[in-house]
């Protein structure tokens, strides 16, 4: 059976494979019923990927799908996301007037960022910060999820061993959220890909989103079909030893074995050669392949491996300085000896393998292909293409002191540092071999910091931290003020890196050499009372903030002042100290919410340590406004270093008001930044809260993965700071989902019964649900001690002492003292109502209606069962509105679940997304405001609408307002 690869090539006969393509076919056919799917092809070079992806991209194209093929080139793998562009290019180029009006401009100037065919027609400027490259993916999946209600797509991505490191990140992505009806597939070698593609393939299998195909040889039999020989042919027999079995290498012998072919090699011949993965044997077929064919012919053919894979025939014809019709007649003859092929676009050929071309490139002399390569990017340049297309053949053809080659390269690196980090980190890095040893030494030290940064931000932080070192011996001694900076930039390095110790000895060494009381030493205690906060010491942290503090106010310099005091409020939290916690946090709210104060970039960490300390002290609105307003900053100035941290503040703040459908998104958001960054310290922080988040909402499957990927990576940086969140919010969401001992002993680990490694002020937030573990065993003494200890660590907060009083109401309620338990509920109710927290209000009363429900007062208890109810239904609280509903229904009140046929039915009956959707339609939000708040697309939301409008029996938006506002309780 012949099949049409993703190279746009027929193939010779696909035999075997029939396990295989059995799994192929399941997976399109679900597809086609909607489910989403992913299939990885991996095997050895040569072993059959190519042919199998093209047999799957031939069933899914006779089945009706939209077929998007792209392919990871080996001597391009630094220009960013050269799949997708090659995969996604013309389709999305062509998107009709109705999706993009759905996407929506800012989506639409996210794809324009990348892809040629959008920019053309959208010039809106997109996030230029690195931290929020994935609104680019997002931007992705959503225009993917747009196009399959047409059709059902295949995303077939081939030789992604070669993917450029962006690249990587978007197919990460995907695999991690996966679009219903498209079936994402990948072929690679399995020991060639990077970590991050391993790691998000490995998860999508165990979540069985995922099957990998893993390709062995042919048997002799197989062998014999393909060369359409007998089984019992000497020459099957032979070629089948000499290749192992392996399809290319069976093929590739089988074009020379009627030509003048050597013996066959012996074993030591066929070992790897160099780091190309090409045996020698190989090598030795394809070139004697070559020695035939004309000059012309063999200059054409080295030209379209200079100009990449796929090549135009324009480009050829000015690499190999030769007019188009010579350059065609020489492709003709190319294409009749099936070395190059030609692709479905006019004008555009490929190699017959990515081997093939490596063998061509490899044969030519490197003075000539420096010369081809300074050709094409001339050509490249005139023809406008793209800066990053440009700087691969200026990299290669740049001599050492070529300052115009340095300063194109360094162009590229800023010009892709905000979607592709690593793809700017390499040409940064080609940019610093180009300068003169001497005489630069200001230029080098721009692109050693832009190098330094780009590789933060791609995930290298020890190699970021390593460049960052060689900036600083590059600076004078006497540029204190850039020597200080630097510092501090490696010792947030070494935090990152969980070598707070390190970064420790660094500060103290470099305040020694530093004038006591001067502008250059404060931000060196600053950094070093930061990094007791990391280790955990507080008072030693206040210590040094407070003597920072005074050299800044001797100075009279108000920046410094508001940083130290914004670290001041935090220290303080963290020591139990509400009263001066508050007084720092009130200082540095005043001055950063004056409305003459210009929110420069320097005051971008005193907010993030601003809303990290609101958070704590029960100041929640001002929580979530600060943090907001340092995401609008970062976003406004291009400084994406804190982003993470106000996504997590924000969502801390939203989840305790209550607003968990909007922390959801900015917990997940966070995520995304850890991985895409690579860091296991922010890692641990944004997948404990977004743990902690959707335990709250019952989704409890999420939460325990969540919690444990948030272990794992405190696991993986010694002395993470926030390892005793992991394992809270892991220990608290196993002991909701009813596994208490498991979670009650991750939960002893963070210090024992008295959780000693936590914070003194976080531990009343997780004592609760060690109280629950107790009593499911029936240790009410053990949870009796808990609440004892609680009531030491109140430090006057009202959410505290609600955590206390909600922790008696258990102790009651397992005693059987139900007037006692009302009594503990109704107090922890006044406590967390007090400190706005809606969610630990409503769970309070709903432990008050159960308790009343336990002395017979059943009026009483449906009242605050109800109520209850709809604060939790209403906060997006699932698992806790259910347990409200089932008390409910215990004392003969039955919510409404399900409407009769035709019947208009009350907000609790829609879906999570629904609610999500009605409640910003009554706020006045547009669709495409909605859609950017919960990152889908436009297009997702008026379906949502359509089903929330027959649901609410109303076909209007103000339908909807009525319905969500005047609707009466949820029971009969």
């Amino acid at each position: 059976m012949a099949a049409i690869g993703a190279r746009g090539a027929r193939y010779v006969a696909l035999v075997g494979r029939t396990d295989e393509l059995r799994h192929i076919d399941e997976v399109l056919a679900a597809a086609r019923s909607g489910s989403a799917g992913a299939v990885v092809i991996v095997g050895e070079l040569g072993i059959g990927k190519s042919r199998l992806l093209g047999e799957l991209c031939e069933r899914a194209t006779v089945s009706g799908f939209n077929v998007l093929t792209g392919r990871g080139t080996e001597l391009e793998r630094e220009i960013p996301f050269g799949l997708f562009v090659e995969a996604l290019n013309e389709k999305f180029g062509a998107l009709d007037s109705q999706i993009i009006a759905d996407l929506g401009p800012d989506q639409m100037a996210e794809l324009a960022e990348v892809l040629p065919s959008v920019s053309r027609q959208h010039r809106q400027s997109a996030s230029g910060l690195e931290t929020e490259r994935f609104q680019f993916h997002r931007a992705v999946r959503d225009t993917l999820s747009c196009l399959v209600p047409y059709k059902p797509i295949v995303l077939a991505l081939d030789d992604v061993h070669w993917a450029d490191p962006a690249s990587v990140e978007l197919i990460g992505h995907l695999l991690r959220r996966p679009v219903p009806g498209m079936v994402l597939v990948l072929a690679y070698r399995p020991r060639a890909v990077e970590r991050l593609l391993r790691e998000a393939s490995a998860q999508a299998a165990r979540e069985g989103l995922l099957r990998v195909l893993d390709l062995a040889p042919l048997t002799v039999a197989e062998a014999a079909e393909a060369l359409g020989e007998p089984a019992d042919s000497p020459l099957v027999r032979g070629l089948h030893s000499e290749s192992g079995g392996n399809p290319f290498y069976l093929e590739q012998l089988a074009r020379v074995s009627k030509k003048s072919r050597p013996s066959p090699m012996p074993a030591e011949s066929v070992e790897i050669r160099h780091k190309t993965g090409i045996s020698t044997a190989l090598r030795m077929t394809i070139t004697q392949e070559l020695t035939g064919l004309a000059g012309d012919a063999l200059g054409v053919l080295r030209a379209g491996a200079v100009a990449g894979d796929p090549f135009d025939v324009d480009l050829v014809a000015e690499i190999a300085e030769s007019d188009q019709a010579r350059v065609l007649r020489c492709l003709d003859k190319l294409v009749g000896v099936d070395l190059v092929r030609p692709t479905t676009t006019p004008g555009q050929f490929r190699f017959r393998h990515p081997v093939v071309r490596r063998v061509v490139y490899d044969e030519a002399m490197p003075g000539w292909r420096f010369d081809a390569h300074k050709q094409a990017a001339r050509a490249l340049g005139r023809r406008g293409a793209p800066i990053g297309t440009r700087a691969h053949h200026v990299e290669l053809s740049a001599s050492p002191g070529d300052a115009e080659a340095a300063a194109t390269l360094a162009e590229a690196g800023r010009a892709v540092a905000p979607r592709a980090p690593a793809a700017a980190a390499g040409w940064f890095e080609a940019a610093l071999r180009l300068l003169p040893e001497t005489g630069a030494d200001e230029q080098r030290f721009m692109l050693v910091v832009s190098l330094a940064g780009a590789l933060a931000y791609s995930g290298r932080l020890l190699d970021s931290r390593t460049t960052l070192e060689q900036a600083l011996q590059i600076l004078p001694a006497d540029a204190l003020g850039e020597r200080t900076r630097i510092i501090g930039m490696i010792a947030r390095a070494d935090h990152g890196l969980g070598r707070a110790e390190d970064a420790r000895h660094l500060l103290v060494a470099a305040l020694r050499e530093t004038a006591e009381g001067s502008a250059d030493a404060v931000p060196l205690e600053l950094a070093l009372a930061e990094n007791y906060l990391m280790r955990r010491q507080w008072a030693e942290g206040i210590d040094v903030a407070m003597r920072a503090r005074g050299h800044a106010e001797a100075l009279g310099d108000s920046g410094l002042l508001v940083a130290v005091n914004a670290l001041l409020a935090l220290l303080t939290n963290h020591e139990g100290d509400k009263a001066r916690s508050k007084y720092f946090a009130g200082l540095v709210a005043d001055h950063i919410d004056a409305s003459d104060v210009v929110m420069a970039p320097e005051l971008l960490e005193p907010l993030a340590n601003l809303a990290d300390a609101e958070v704590g002290i029960d100041q929640l609105r001002e929580a979530s406004r600060h943090a907001e307003r340092g995401l609008k900053i970062s976003r406004a100035t291009g400084h994406g270093h804190v982003v993470a941290r106000f996504m997590v503040s924000a969502a801390a703040a939203k989840m305790f008001l209550g607003h968990l459908r909007e922390a959801r998104p900015a917990a997940e958001s966070a995520v995304e930044m850890a991985i895409l960054l690579d860091n296991d310290q922010l890692r641990t922080t944004a997948d404990a809260t977004r743990c902690y988040i959707e335990t709250w909402t019952g989704e409890l499957a999420t939460a325990i993965r969540a919690g444990r990927a948030a272990v794992h990576a405190a696991a993986r940086t010694p002395g993470a700071h926030y390892a005793w969140l992991a394992r809270g919010s892991y220990g608290q969401a196993l002991i909701e989902a009813g596994e208490f001992d498991r979670g009650r002993r991750e939960m002893l680990l963070i210090g024992g019964p008295d959780l000693s490694e936590m914070p003194p002020t976080a531990r009343s937030f997780f004592e609760p649900a060690l109280v629950k573990a107790e009593l499911a065993a029936g240790r009410i003494d053990a949870a009796e001690a808990i609440a004892r200890r609680m009531k030491d660590f109140t430090f006057g907060l009202r959410s505290r002492e609600g955590q206390v009083h909600y922790a008696d109401a258990q102790i009651y309620l397992a005693r059987g003292d139900f007037p006692a338990a009302v009594a503990a509920a109704r107090q922890a109710q006044e406590g967390f109502h007090a400190a706005e927290m809606a969610v630990l209000a409503a769970r309070a009363q709903l432990m008050t209606g159960r308790a009343l429900a336990r002395t017979d007062q059943n009026t009483a208890a449906i009242h605050e069962l109800e109520v209850a109810f709809g604060i939790l239904r209403d906060a997006g609280a699932a698992r806790l509105a259910d347990e409200a509903a089932h008390e409910l229904r215990t004392l003969g009140k039955h919510v409404r679940r399900r409407p009769e046929a035709n019947e208009p039915v009350s907000p609790s009956t829609l879906t999570g997304r629904e609610r999500d959707i009605a409640d910003r339609v009554v706020q006045g939000y547009t669709n495409r405001e909605i859609a950017a708040q919960l990152f889908i697309s436009p297009k997702t939301v008026e379906k949502h609408l359509a089903r929330v409008f027959a649901k609410l029996g109303t076909s209007s938006r103000s339908g909807v307002a009525a319905a969500m506002n005047g609707h009466p309780a949820d029971s009969e």
